[in-house]
């Protein structure tokens, strides 16, 4: 069994990547797949079992030394196997010989012992909360305004904003539920703002950080409850936590 390059794993259809996130019970769309490809050049590998993708892995460059892993997945059928550990350490190995030392990634609680095995160490927990509700419809948001970075450039061109002086909201469409975030905001008043004008019968799904000092009562208070934990972990160098300004992230794994 061996590794499929990343000009081998493009020549897979999306919905074959699709079938490995919706199997998991993630939120991805073809869309998102589309994205962690065209931002992640070379770092996107996968392995093939009797001309079916099985497994994934790909990391994406945050800043020029700090690489983010993400879309770790392997079919229910193909669990068990080592898959995941072979392509994360591949995935390891490529980014240590570029230089890159310092490593942070989301994990569930099934991936989580994979990394620590890895040398992988708790930053801090995240928790997805969800609402039901009905598909959200189409609403008017602030308009596109151009972003500081690539991915943000990117979720930004598909998502509906909504922002004020000291916050900025986004709310992008998912398999299950349109997902909030990243959503970043200096004051509460300002968040509470913008949350206000997000439509109430809408399902949603948001990950923000409980140790945020008000994030958790503002999900409580519009309709969220807590349905899974995530851990963050690094590896390399310390890692900053998150900041105040950071009540939601930009997905999980940006979907």
């Amino acid at each position: 069994m061996t590794i499929l390059t990343p000009r081998e794993l493009h020549l897979f259809p999306l919905n074959a990547m699709l079938r490995l996130s919706t199997a998991a019970g993630w939120n991805q769309l073809e869309a998102d797949w589309s994205r962690i490809i065209a931002l992640s050049p070379g770092l996107c590998f996968g392995l093939e079992v009797d001309g079916e993708l099985a497994a994934t892995a790909t990391a994406f460059l945050r800043e020029p030394e700090v690489a983010w892993i993400g879309m770790v997945l392997t079919l229910p059928e193909h669990r068990g196997k080592g898959l995941a550990r072979q392509l994360v350490g591949h995935l390891l190995d490529l980014l240590s010989a570029q230089g890159i030392r310092q490593i942070g990634l989301d994990a569930t609680n099934m991936g989580a012992p994979l990394y620590r095995s890895l040398g992988f160490r708790q930053l801090c927990p995240i928790q997805r909360w969800a609402r039901a509700g009905s598909k959200m419809m189409p609403f008017r948001g602030d308009g596109w305004k151009r972003q500081d970075t690539p991915l943000l450039e990117s979720l930004a061109s598909e998502a509906t904003m909504l922002s004020v002086s000291s916050a900025k909201l986004f709310l992008r469409p998912g398999r299950t539920a349109t997902y909030l975030g990243p959503f970043t905001a200096s004051r509460e008043s300002a968040a509470v703002e913008l949350l206000d004008r997000v439509p109430r019968q809408g399902s949603l799904l948001w990950d923000l950080f409980p140790h945020h000092p008000y994030a958790q009562s503002l999900a409580t208070r519009h309709g969220f409850i807590v349905s899974r934990m995530l851990v963050r972990m690094t590896l390399g160098p310390p890692m900053a936590p998150p900041g105040y300004e950071t009540l939601g992230i930009a997905g999980f794994e940006f979907g």
